[in-house]
């Protein structure tokens, strides 16, 4: 029999890449009865997700201040995990943290936060968190690269610079990490594909797994069902990841490993297995300053 958490002690956090359902598992947890956050302090739908995105902007906002982006900070940086970390210490972080707590918790019911960023900061917030259930998307990694490059493509790049091999860098970066902090916490994966193709067995899934984590709620499923839009899915790569000629061999057993936990959620994780390439950081650190001199107003 699981323990079962404090509802509002013990956040449910959505990781993974950026356009890996991310989103469309986080509409899923609010329709479950979560809470996200106030309404007006959500990112706003747009264009790239018309549904809404579910991130709490106060988070970013910190997450931002944390990595120290408006002064240079990047999180391309070999140290950047070991310094967060580092700053649970920092008694000014850690009291804006703890105030971003204690907003969510003021709704005395289930919340979560969605993030991708949130990956890179994990050494620093899991030291905050008392008792996360993470949830993990997981998508083709061909799509999940393919989707991103045109979600940041500037318009004077296109058809003219494939960020692919780049994307698929950050990928392997950002999972590895997740892999990296979750491995002891309570999880579940959830394949993006299976949630276009069939939502009710996901949202099952997930229902059955946040009930017996976090207490038995009335069930949502048709609510969480009708918040998957498949239409929204603009590319779905037919090919195998195996074949996919971008890909590393090392990134082709990652994706692999990642389907496997789908069904065994604590296999144990051994980052050595998925080396990264030697000057990854470099190619991902090359790939913003690209972006920032092309998105810059002239």
């Amino acid at each position: 029999m699981s323990e079962i958490a404090s509802p509002i002690d013990s956040p449910i956090i959505v990781l993974g890449v950026e356009r890996s359902g991310t989103s469309a598992v986080a509409a899923m947890i609010y329709r479950w009865g979560a809470f996200p956050g106030e309404s007006d302090k959500l990112h706003e739908a747009n264009e790239h997700a018309p549904k809404g995105y579910w991130e709490y902007l106060p988070l970013w906002e910190f997450l931002a201040e944390l990595g120290e982006f408006s002064s240079g900070g990047t999180w391309w940086s070999t140290d950047f995990q070991e310094r967060m970390e580092g700053k649970v210490s920092d008694s000014a972080y850690r009291r804006k943290a703890l105030e971003l707590l204690n907003e969510m918790r003021q709704e005395d019911r289930p919340w979560y936060w969605k993030d991708p960023a949130l990956s890179h900061f994990l050494p620093f917030w899991k030291r905050l968190w008392e008792d996360p259930v993470y949830i993990i998307t997981v998508r083709h990694p061909l799509d999940t690269a393919v989707s991103w490059q045109r979600f940041i493509m500037p318009t004077k790049l296109e058809g003219n610079v494939s960020f692919v091999p780049m994307n698929l860098l950050r990928w392997q970066h950002m999972m590895m990490q997740i892999l990296e902090h979750t491995g002891s916490a309570r999880r579940i994966f959830i394949a993006y594909e299976d949630v276009l193709r069939e939502p009710r067995a996901p949202a099952l899934r997930l229902d059955a797994f946040l009930n017996s984590r976090l207490g038995n709620r009335v069930s949502r499923i048709d609510a969480m069902v009708d918040a998957v839009y498949p239409d929204l899915c603009h590319h779905h790569c037919d090919t195998p990841f195996q074949s996919v000629r971008e890909a590393t061999s090392e990134q082709k057993a990652l994706y692999a490993f990642l389907r496997s936990l789908i069904d065994n959620p604590q296999l144990s994780f051994d980052k050595t297995a998925y080396p990264m390439q030697p000057g990854y950081l470099e190619f991902l650190k090359v790939q913003d300053a690209l972006l920032r001199t092309y998105n810059s107003p002239k």
